[in-house]
């Protein structure tokens, strides 16, 4: 046998004596390890079970009008020569309504709706069998409709839809298929019916928005092209003219028509049965967990520290 061999073995009885030794100091400490260990998985019970449940309402979009835009693509190039823009395709609409959804600007326009803002930033609990939500009496009484919160600096007692914006961006999310084009809209809450209701309220309101735009922006073309046909002495231009002025109309009639004027819902938005967060199993195995890793760890540390 020569010199490498018994290195070798030497090496791995080496460990094999660290391993028993390991298991032996863990194993005389074992009480302690159980004790800590189930400290932690009492603490980890104890915070899953304070942690307030959440429930989150979605719902799943999908881009309408791509017909009526599609029909009137041939009529761009003439419109950009008398200064008038035509709806915007289909495929950037859908961009056009996920970006106002996650604005600042479509936050401070939904505060506005009564006990929105407070529902964002003052909820505190919510009542299953009256389903209401318990304000936080610290931040809003909700008898006298009044912020009483002790605000920061540069703050108000009332909070700006600024300061409310990245609560709303934890409460509300959105997200896009790549290959269908289907948008995946959620709202998450402590007060489930909230979450369906402002879930509602975000799609209602942003087809008004977008319909409003267009309604105001056809408005305009088309008195603007009515105007111009007198001026012009060809034909064929009163013609380019003369659809342009059709296609705005078709646009106004989509638009009064038609309530899901961009998004249109294929699956509605729901008032869900069973939370969505905490997870308080996961909660407690990974206290537990924890636990043991820490106690494990701390007889270890106290145990070569006092060997040397």
């Amino acid at each position: 046998m020569n010199s490498n061999t018994v290195r070798h073995e030497s090496a791995i009885y080496d460990d094999e004596i660290d391993l028993k030794e390991l298991f032996n100091v863990l194993w005389k400490h074992k009480t302690l390890i159980i004790l800590v260990t189930s400290f932690f998985a009492l603490g980890s019970i104890f915070y899953s079970l304070n942690l307030t449940n959440h429930y989150k309402s979605e719902a799943v979009l999908n881009i309408a009008g791509a017909s009526t835009t599609n029909s009137l693509s041939g009529l761009g190039g003439m419109a950009s020569m008398v200064g008038i823009n035509l709806p915007v395709s289909s495929e950037n609409k859908d961009t056009l309504a996920i970006k106002i959804i996650q604005s600042r600007a479509f936050l401070k326009y939904l505060i506005t709706f009564e006990h929105i803002l407070p529902s964002i930033m003052a909820a505190k609990s919510y009542n299953h069998q009256s389903k209401k939500i318990l304000f936080d009496p610290e931040i809003y009484n909700k008898d006298d409709d009044k912020w009483v919160r002790k605000p920061k600096k540069n703050q108000q007692a009332k909070p700006s839809y600024l300061e409310a914006y990245s609560t709303y961006l934890q409460q509300v999310s959105i997200s896009q298929e790549k290959v269908t084009g289907f948008i995946t809209i959620s709202v998450e809450h402590i007060s489930p019916i909230f979450a369906k209701e402002f879930l509602d309220l975000i799609i209602s309101e942003t087809n008004e928005l977008l319909r409003n735009q267009d309604l105001r922006e056809s408005t305009d073309a088309i008195e603007f092209l009515v105007s111009e046909i007198p001026k012009s002495s060809l034909i064929s231009m009163k013609d380019a003219i003369n659809q342009l002025v059709l296609s705005k109309l078709e646009m106004q009639m989509m638009a009064k028509i038609s309530s899901e004027y961009v998004l249109k819902i294929i699956e509605p938005p729901f008032v869900p049965e069973k939370k969505s967060q905490p997870k308080r199993s996961l909660i407690v195995i990974l206290g537990t967990l924890l636990g043991g890793m820490f106690a494990s760890l701390w007889v270890l540390i106290r145990h070569y520290v006092q060997a040397v």
